[in-house]
Parts: C-alpha cells; sequence; structure tokens
C-alpha cells in the first residue's frame, strides 16, 4: 500500500475527477471524461495532457473500423500516486474531525445568534476605522 501523498499534480478538480473516473477500469474513451465532465475538449485535453506529462495516464486511438477513439487508461505509476492522494486527503480529513473543537451551546433561553442593540448599524465598520453612515434622506 503506497503511503499518503499529496500530489498537486492530481489535487486540481478535473485531473482528480479524471482520475477517479479511471481508477475502477482498465480505461474510458475520451468522450466519456468529457461528457462526466462537463466541459469542452480542449479543457480535457489539457488536463489529459498534464497527467500524461506525469506518466499517470496513456492515451491510445486504436485503428480499425469507423471514426478514430481515444483511449484513456492510468498508468501503473499513475494508479499508485492516485491512491496515495486519496489516502492523503482521508488523512487529512481526519486530522481535522479528531480535532475539531467542540462548539458551545448558546445559553438556555437563547437562540444563540446575535441581535442588533437600538441604534446601532448593522453595517460593518470599514477598514478605516469610522462607522459607516447612511445618507441623509
Amino acid at each position: 500500500m503506497p503511503r499518503p501523498v499529496f500530489d498537486e499534480i492530481i489535487h486540481a478538480p478535473h485531473r482528480l475527477r479524471i482520475c477517479a473516473m479511471l481508477a475502477p477500469v482498465s480505461d474510458t474513451e475520451f468522450a466519456t471524461l468529457r461528457d462526466t465532465l462537463g466541459v469542452a475538449d480542449s479543457v480535457v485535453s489539457k488536463h489529459l495532457r498534464v497527467l500524461q506529462d506525469a506518466g499517470y495516464v496513456t492515451l491510445t486511438k486504436p485503428t480499425g473500423s469507423g471514426r478514430v477513439r481515444t483511449w484513456v487508461s492510468l498508468t501503473p505509476a499513475g494508479r499508485k500516486a492516485f491512491r496515495a492522494h486519496v489516502l492523503e486527503l482521508q488523512r487529512l480529513a481526519a486530522a481535522v474531525t479528531a480535532t475539531a473543537a467542540p462548539t458551545s451551546a448558546p445559553a438556555p433561553g437563547t437562540t444563540g445568534a446575535r441581535t442588533a442593540t437600538p441604534g446601532s448599524t448593522s453595517s460593518p465598520t470599514p477598514r478605516s476605522g469610522r462607522p459607516r453612515t447612511s445618507p441623509a434622506r
């Protein structure tokens, strides 16, 4: 089992989704990736190029009858990198869950929501430090 490693190449949202779609299968057609992601051919091509340059995917265009289709598959290195990245995301999520500070409950008889006091504005104080004023009507 690979050790958890954050992989910035895989982590980009479309590349992460591409790897997730390719992980459970031997290969998939380019058009399936495009349609599932809901993006243009050029967007898928760009992300596949990055993954291909990293050695994480291979593209094949088998010739035969009919139109030429592009098939995409994860390489063994790509599968290992994706698994390690998923393990790291799981580790990070577990650390956040384990160290999350307990929330304090509102005092009995209150809703816990903040309320404005009479005469105050609900607008935050601007960076100048002076309170905002409403224009005279």
